[in-house]
This record gives C-alpha cells, sequence and structure tokens, in this order.
C-alpha cells in the first residue's frame, strides 16, 4: 500500500521544506491544556529540525503534563513563564491550534518579521499563518509530521515513537476520527521497534492517586438528562485545591462519560483563571464541534473543546445545556 498526498499538500510541504533549510532560528509551539498530539508533534519537529542543525526552542504556555514526560526529547520543552530571554525567532511553528490566542503568552514571541507556519487537522481553524498546512481528514498532527519527516529520510524509533503517541491519543485509543490509512502508518512504526503497550502504559496506567481522589470529587457533581442523552460533571479550583492536584489529572475525565451507555453526549467543565474549559465528546451521532464554535473553541464531530471567559462554573453549566438543547435537542 502507497500513501498519497494531494498534489496541492504536496505544494504545502515543499514550502515548508524550504523554509527548514533557508531559516536558522526556531520556535515550535501548542495550545495550552496540552495534548498528547501537540506535545508529541512538537518533539516530533524538534527532532526533525535539530537534524538539520537548526536553533530550535519548544515554548508552551502550560507547563508539560507529566504523564508525557516519558518521551524523547521532553526536557527541550520549556514554559514560557520560565523562559527568561524571551529572544524571537525567524519561523515560529504553530502546531495543533486553531486560532493564536490559543497560545497564550508564547503570542508575544512573534514579531512583525516572524514567519509563521500553522500546521493542523481542526475543521476550525482560522488560517492565521503565512503557511497554512490544516487538513481535518487527518486524525493527528503526528499523521501529517509522518508525512513530513518520511518524506525528507527514514523515520528512526524515537520518532516513530512520538508519531504513535499522537494517533493513539488524538483517536480516544482508536474510538474516533481515524482510517485505514492510519493503520498502514502504525504498521510502519512497528517496523522501527516501538512498543504500544508501553506507550499506553505510561500514558493510561500510572495515574497518580491523588488524581483518583479529584475524581471521587468531580463525580459527585455528576449530572444528566436522561431524555435528551446528555450527562456533564464539573471540577472546580477548590476541589483542585483540596487534593492538591492540577489540570493535567484530570486527563480521560470526559473520556469517561462518554462510556456511560444511555448517554449521546457529554462534557466536562474545568474552573480555571479566567473562566472555564469544556471539553465535550459524543458517540459519532451529534457533532459536538458545533457546539464548540458557539463558544469560540472547535475540534472534530466527536470531540471538541472551548474556553469561555469570565464565566462561573455555574453559569457555564446553563449556557452550554441551553446551547446544546437548542441545537440537538
Amino acid at each position: 500500500m502507497e500513501l498519497k498526498l494531494s498534489n496541492s499538500e504536496k505544494r504545502i510541504i515543499e514550502k515548508i521544506v524550504k523554509i527548514i533549510k533557508e531559516k536558522n532560528n526556531f520556535i515550535i509551539t501548542t495550545h495550552t491544556s496540552i495534548d498528547g498530539d501537540a506535545v508529541s508533534s512538537e518533539l516530533l519537529l524538534y527532532s526533525l529540525l535539530k537534524n538539520f542543525g537548526k536553533k530550535v526552542r519548544i515554548i508552551n504556555g502550560d507547563p508539560l503534563p507529566s504523564i508525557y514526560k516519558f518521551l524523547p526529547y521532553s526536557k527541550k520543552i520549556k514554559d514560557i513563564s520560565k523562559v527568561k530571554r524571551k529572544e524571537k525567532a525567524d519561523v515560529m511553528f504553530v502546531i495543533d491550534c486553531g486560532n493564536l490566542e490559543r497560545i497564550g503568552k508564547v503570542k508575544e514571541l512573534i514579531s512583525d518579521q516572524t514567519m509563521i507556519i500553522n500546521i493542523d487537522h481542526h475543521f476550525s481553524n482560522k488560517m492565521y499563518g503565512d503557511i497554512n498546512w490544516v487538513n481535518p481528514s487527518y486524525s493527528c498532527c503526528g499523521e501529517m509530521l509522518f508525512y513530513l519527516i518520511s518524506g525528507l529520510g527514514n523515520i528512526n524509533k524515537q520518532q516513530a515513537t512520538l508519531i504513535y503517541t499522537s494517533i493513539l491519543t488524538d483517536t480516544g485509543c482508536f474510538t474516533h476520527h481515524f482510517n485505514k490509512n492510519v493503520f498502514f502508518i502504525i504498521s510502519r512504526l512497528l517496523e522501527k521497534g516501538i512498543n504500544p503497550s508501553e506507550i499506553a502504559k505510561k500514558i493510561y496506567l500510572e495515574r497518580p492517586l491523588n488524581s483518583i481522589k479529584l475524581f471521587i470529587l468531580a463525580l459527585k457533581t455528576f449530572k444528566y438528562d436522561m431524555k435528551n442523552g446528555i450527562c456533564w460533571m464539573k471540577v472546580t479550583k477548590q476541589m483542585f485545591r483540596k487534593t492538591k492536584t492540577k489540570e493535567e489529572d484530570t486527563e480521560g475525565f470526559v473520556d469517561f462519560l462518554k462510556t456511560i451507555k444511555e448517554f449521546k453526549i457529554c462534557f466536562l467543565i474545568k474552573e480555571k483563571d479566567g473562566g472555564v474549559k469544556v471539553s465535550f465528546r459524543s458517540k459519532g451521532d451529534v457533532n459536538v464541534d458545533k457546539i464548540a464554535r458557539i463558544f469560540g473553541g472547535g475540534g472534530h464531530k466527536e470531540a471538541s473543546g472551548c474556553f469561555i471567559k469570565n464565566i462561573t462554573p455555574e453559569k457555564a453549566e446553563k449556557e452550554v445545556l441551553k446551547v446544546i438543547k437548542s441545537m440537538f435537542c
């Protein structure tokens, strides 16, 4: 089986490769509330640029979640709050990010001379880059970078591990948004000697006890609308403080809601500074990307999210339910 890119994508990749060869100083970043695809794709680009002998920094608006610290090159990632020299770059790669607002304070590193290369696989992308490689048909950005890197030479084991992590996490452990090409790519990754079981264990089977304590508190907020097939729960700042946890400890909470047979839409509200983050999931019958877009977010049919500014979890709950019922019930 041979995987083929469209002519338009080939031209975009050629432009990106040309920039990589011509420029010397790069920054790689992604959205706040970092997930597996975002971090793995950043690290993939880092390894590629380093192979070309480039100066490259990974700078994010949020700290790296601890579950991803096992990944190759992860120590190279910096939180912008810890970066003392706010040096700008010739080129900024923005990965897995629908709009520039989502990179947080990293936006301060963009000057009028900075070229932005936007690589994303979400319908809601605002096409903000000087070069935009955006295609919602891909399972994840890691899959997109498979084509970029393999076109420039052989993929090594470390890169293969990163691509697999991207695919595993952004498809919800192969429950949504993938096709036969994904499994062909995985077969290529297996040839490089990756260990899928070990990767899955690191991400899904090493949850801290305090995360379970947080989950127990969140479950006490669980509500449902049986008539309309909706369920939801909340995580507040008080819960984080009580359990000594962080947002990264909510990983998988909303996906647990998705496992409940009776519901077709679920969402998780997480209280943060300045507002709330809402994560949506469906089983494919309802397009939750449309819900997230109402609130300025986006994603995919089965998984999406948004950030609602200056609102309490209680008010956000009412607003979200109002939108869902007006659209689908």
